[in-house]
């Protein structure tokens, strides 16, 4: 995939804007984040899951179309459309031909600027809301990692955004008309553009289409710092679901790296790590294991998941703690090298489709300020030598950080 580099503009009052061309791609995406997210929704019974509630009601009707007439224009242009809400956004994304871009562009800023938010969206998008709240505990796994993010992240932050039924059932289309139009504003909004399309041409179509849209939305802050601790939620079960996690370096800070190599050799890039070899291989532990690196803006947190069977997660749990005291030893220099070819096939092939690159510009600018370009990327982890990674792992995982690593226990007894 070849590109002409990326070029970063500030439009409508505020908004940023990042382009980039990507020669003989037939599609374009775009990627738009509008500060609409669950870190600042009312709390509880005030109207708590509001954003979940407004990324699905936007998609529902928007300027003078109404829910089925908006959705089919955006059929007639083989639109295909996404919304999603966390902490600080709502994401907006949509993928089209290339043909079809200004058309594209101009139902998403009615979806943006003008979304019609009538009481039958909201009733249907309210109900929706509901039913994944209600089912949150079908899902051991992905409930245990919700609740690892409640206690290792501070308050609004690690909260999950679905809401509470009551809250949910709080809001109206005025509360939600009311926030809409307080919070989707120009400043802090940034708008992400890859595909066969001109940097210039976007730049004066959204210069046009947003005229007039002003304002800056309040950024929701920490208003209480994480719990830690040890968390267990019961449910009874055959099996026990293991999250353990501790904090890690934001996206701009240098060590972020590094502890991606240290994440991968630990627990990524499939059946080639160390938890899943000596947990599940060796020893028969669990059934599940593995690790993950979530580095964001203002903060960043390792989290090791295990599924286990209640007679087992403590033994699984305690050979976990041994592994990740283990890497104060440093990484092997064949382990280095299948990080290095695992990270860097991962950034080439996922910068492989229009999506990813619209999300990944969008994504620098609201973590880093500025976009990264492929080529730097991968000349960064070229960079990267064995005792980064070794120095990252001995300060990162010192024993002190692992024995207050926080732990939440999703089955039918506590560790």
């Amino acid at each position: 995939m070849k590109t002409n580099g990326v070029e970063v503009f500030d439009v409508a009052g505020g908004m940023k804007l990042a382009v980039e061309p990507i020669e003989a791609a037939a599609t374009a995406t775009i990627v738009w984040t509008v500060p609409v997210g669950s870190a600042g929704d009312p709390i509880g019974d005030l109207g708590s899951g509001e954003s979940n509630v407004l990324s699905e009601v936007i998609l529902r009707g928007a300027g003078d179309r109404s829910s089925r007439e908006f959705s089919d224009a955006l059929d007639l242009l083989g639109v295909q459309r996404a919304t999603s809400s966390s902490p600080y956004v709502i994401t907006i994304s949509a993928t089209c031909l290339v043909a079809e871009t200004i058309k594209t562009m101009e139902l998403l800023r009615d979806l943006v600027l003008h979304p019609t938010i009538d009481q039958e969206s909201l009733d249907a998008s309210r109900e929706l809301a509901l039913q994944s709240l209600g089912s949150l505990t079908d899902d051991p796994q992905h409930y245990a990692s919700i609740k690892i993010a409640e206690i290792s992240l501070p308050s609004p932050f690690g909260g999950h955004g679905y809401g509470t039924e009551a809250g949910l059932n709080a809001l109206t289309t005025e509360s939600l008309r009311a926030t809409w139009n307080r919070r989707c504003r120009p400043g802090g909004s940034i708008m992400g553009v890859a595909g066969g399309i001109q940097p210039s041409m976007i730049r004066e179509l959204m210069e046009r289409l947003l005229e007039g849209w002003t304002g800056t939305s309040i950024e929701p802050i920490v208003s209480a710092p994480p719990r830690i601790g040890s968390l267990h939620e019961k449910q009874p079960s055959a099996q026990s679901h293991v999250c353990l996690s501790l904090p890690a370096p934001k996206e701009s800070d240098a060590a972020s790296l590094p502890t991606k190599f240290v994440v991968r050799v630990l627990g990524g890039g499939g059946m080639s790590n160390r938890l899943f070899s000596e947990v599940r291989e060796k020893r028969g532990l669990c059934y599940s294991v593995g690790m993950s690196y979530a580095c964001g803006r203002d903060r960043g947190l390792m989290t090791v998941y295990a599924g286990s069977t209640p007679e087992r997660a403590a033994e699984t749990l305690d050979c976990i703690r041994r592994e990740l005291a283990r890497m104060v030893r440093g990484v092997t220099a064949e382990e280095f090298s299948r990080a290095v070819i695992g990270i860097k096939s991962g950034v080439v092939m996922a910068g492989e489709s229009t999506m990813a690159r619209a999300s990944a510009i969008a994504g620098d600018l609201f973590r880093l300020g500025r976009v990264r370009t492929l080529a730097e990327i991968v000349a960064s982890i070229d960079r990267m030598t064995i005792a980064q990674v070794n120095d990252q792992a001995a300060d990162a995982l010192a024993p002190e950080r692992i024995a207050d690593a926080a732990l939440v226990v999703v089955g039918p007894a506590p560790l």
